[in-house]
């Protein structure tokens, strides 16, 4: 099998950039909300529940019925036949479970909002729960997780079938949240000392980043059919090297390593740290970009 026997999936599913911003703000969210079980800020679960809505909205865009989503959705419920072995039909039921616990705990720091309207002021009372925090904070960390397996789901694209595809999704959505957490320290929405934890936390998550994308490329294109090991040699020496190397591994993982050192050796520089959570978040983004355009369809034997 030559590489000309291969199809891009980008050419079939179109699953491209759009998708890859949809797995960048999901994975934002659902770490995010692991986070928020201990920095309960406002600034935190705004971020929280604008990344969902941007995710959501980017992922119906990308649908070429959008309204056959309602619809089914509502016949499905209607009739009760209800396909739980079905990963889109987890993913919308955590997707949608999530908006909703984001949206109870954004009312409850909105005082403006529950002193006008008293009848949401339980928002304020569930919000301040462990047991909601706790809930909260699985459905994000199982959104993350669901958005990897989704993608090692995909039939016919060897070089997704990988199970290390969950585990760096949750890394990197891990970095993402401490990126935007050091954001907000940066404009004063959270403390000090959530900033100086998550340097430390950041800097040994982008170890665990680095060799989970050396595992990823490794097993692809090691042990992996003819689909799998192309994906790895487009990411590793072909036309996405430069998104690999650059983005992932020196912008995404070497950048903020550096600064995150400078940081914790010899002083905090808010614009440096600006700097190392945006080189962060940069990396996150192309690491799915980059796993996403690399995929292909292997032909049909029959």
């Amino acid at each position: 099998m030559t590489p000309a026997d291969l199809t891009f999936q980008l050419d079939v599913a179109h699953w491209g950039w759009s998708i890859a911003a949809f797995l960048f703000f999901v994975g934002i969210a659902g770490m995010g909300s692991v986070a928020y079980a201990f920095v309960r800020r406002t600034a935190v679960i705004a971020t929280i529940f604008v990344s969902l809505v941007v995710g959501l909205l980017l992922v119906v865009s990308h649908l070429g019925r959008w309204w056959n989503l309602p619809r089914t959705l509502f016949l499905m419920v209607r009739d009760l036949e209800l396909n739980f072995g079905s990963w889109m039909l987890i993913g919308i039921t955590v997707l949608g479970i999530h908006l909703v616990l984001a949206l109870v705990a954004l009312v409850a720091h909105l005082p403006f909002l529950t002193q006008r309207l008293p009848w949401l002021a339980w928002t304020e009372r569930v919000d301040a729960s462990k047991a909601f925090l706790g809930a909260f904070a699985f459905v994000g960390f199982f959104a993350t997780v669901y958005s990897g397996f989704l993608i090692t789901q995909a039939v016919g694209i060897p070089l997704w079938n990988n199970p290390l595809i969950p585990v760096l999704w949750v890394i990197s959505g891990s970095i993402a949240a401490i990126a935007v957490l050091e954001l907000l320290y940066v404009v004063g929405a959270v403390d000090a000392k959530v900033s100086t934890f998550g340097v430390r936390l950041g800097m040994a998550l982008d170890g665990m980043k680095l060799l989970a994308v050396l595992g990823f490329l490794h097993v692809a294109a090691s042990y992996g059919s003819a689909g799998a090991r192309y994906g790895a040699t487009l990411m590793t020496s072909g036309d996405l090297a430069w998104m690999t190397w650059a983005m992932v591994v020196g912008v995404g993982i070497l950048v903020p390593l550096a600064i995150g050192a400078y940081t914790v050796l010899r002083e905090k520089n808010k614009a440096l740290l600006t700097v190392s959570a945006l080189s962060a978040l940069v990396g996150v983004f192309f690491l799915r970009a980059t796993v996403l355009l690399a995929g292909t369809f292997e032909p049909l034997v029959l």
